[in-house]
Order: structure tokens, then sequence, then C-alpha cells
């Protein structure tokens, strides 16, 4: 009885699977959209100057960027401000004693000497993403208290897949040259091309980690942990 169906349930079959491609083609014809947001230049500890940086992202085929200095670079902010090539996003990362904090969209300092409840409102009241960095290295670990009662939006995540977060995960190289870039890196299924669709993919936790399997990228520099 079921054989004499069989052309029929097949045939079912096969129209519901085009209608779920056809349906969800814009998510399975769309590229991964790659990305890293923590980088440095020769503004504050890194290897290479601003251009060398953009130069090796697109060589990644990166479609975004943060330029997060230790400290806020009006030349290297302007650069990114105004930036064609690849979507740039101006920053900091917030260096205090203990621990540091990735400043996304911001042109103006952030006082890292203060509680941290009152850096992420500084970030905010700027209209940035406040983004706990390397949080659980022991150099630099934050409290639970503060990843759960500062108002962060997002943290660097551990490589461990077991490991439960608190907030949405980011995935960087903390590059301090052009060659760590793909040492660790975001693939978001949706294109990135200004703040808010950034924003929208890390609040949804629409971005997973991506790397390059080359051991020259694969080995932490000791700059990747600052």
């Amino acid at each position: 009885m079921i054989t004499k169906y069989y052309p029929y349930i097949l045939i079912s079959a096969l129209l519901l699977v085009a209608i779920t491609v056809f349906l969800n083609r814009q998510q399975i014809l769309q590229p991964s959209i790659l990305g890293n947001l923590h980088t440095h230049t020769i503004c504050s500890d890194g290897d290479n100057d601003y251009e060398t940086i953009i130069t090796a992202a697109l060589k990644l085929n990166f479609k975004f960027i943060a330029i997060t200095d230790h400290q806020i670079c009006p030349e290297v902010i302007n650069k990114c401000l105004f930036e064609t090539r690849i979507f740039c996003i101006p920053g900091e990362e917030v260096t205090g004693n203990r621990t540091h904090l990735l400043a996304l969209n911001i042109t103006k300092p952030v006082n890292p000497y203060q509680p941290m409840i009152k850096q992420v409102a500084d970030i905010h009241a700027l209209g940035g993403l406040a983004i706990a960095a390397h949080p659980y290295l022991k150099k630099f670990q934050y409290t639970s208290a503060e990843l759960t009662d500062s108002g962060l939006d997002a943290m660097e995540c551990t490589t461990n897949p077991d490991e439960l977060h608190p907030l949405p995960c980011i995935y960087t190289s903390d590059a301090h040259r052009a060659s760590a870039l793909g040492f660790q890196f975001l693939s978001c299924p949706a294109p990135i091309k200004t703040f808010s669709d950034l924003k929208k993919a890390i609040f949804s936790r629409l971005c997973s980690r991506s790397f390059l399997s080359t051991p020259n990228t694969l080995r932490p520099t000791s700059f990747q942990i600052n």
C-alpha cells in the first residue's frame, strides 16, 4: 500500500524542501560576514599602523573591524570614521588597573578609574557598546557582579563551548599586529553595514566563532591578553 503512494510522498517531500529553500534563500545564499572587534595599532601598543591593519583585514575578507587602542587616538579614529573599504568602528579598550573594557562606537575617552557601572553608563551615553574584554583571565578577571549587574552589553568569550556565559558572546583576536587578525574573529549570518546591524547581531546572539587554521594565527602572542 505504501509502495503505491511512494512517488507522491517523494514529490511532496521534494516540494516541501524546495519551498523551505525558497523562503530562506537569503540566509542560505548569503555568505558569512566576517569581522574583528578588538584590534590595536601603533597608536597604543600595536606593531602596525592603521593602514596595515585595514589592508590585512581586507585580505581576510573582513567586512567590519573595530579599532580599539588603549586610548582615543584622534588621527586613527578620524581615518576609521571616513573609511570606505570596510565598515570601521571607532573605539577604545578602556584600560584600568584590573579590568579592561571594549567601548565600541565612541570617539571620546572614558575614565577607567571609576566603578564598572559608571564606565558602562559613560559608554552608553556616548552611543557605544560596552563589552567585557578577556573577563576570565586571572590578571583582568571580572567579578560575577561586574558581569551581571553593570549593564554590560556583551563579553569576550572563551573557546570552550560547554562554558555558560551570562552575556552575549563575541570572539576576537585582540590583535596587536596584522598577522594576528585571523587568530579568532566573528562570523555573522547577515550583513554588518551599520552600527545598528552590529548591535542587532550581537544582542540576537547570531554571530559565531571563526578562525584561520594556520600555525601563525592560532598561536596567541604575548600581547593578545592585553
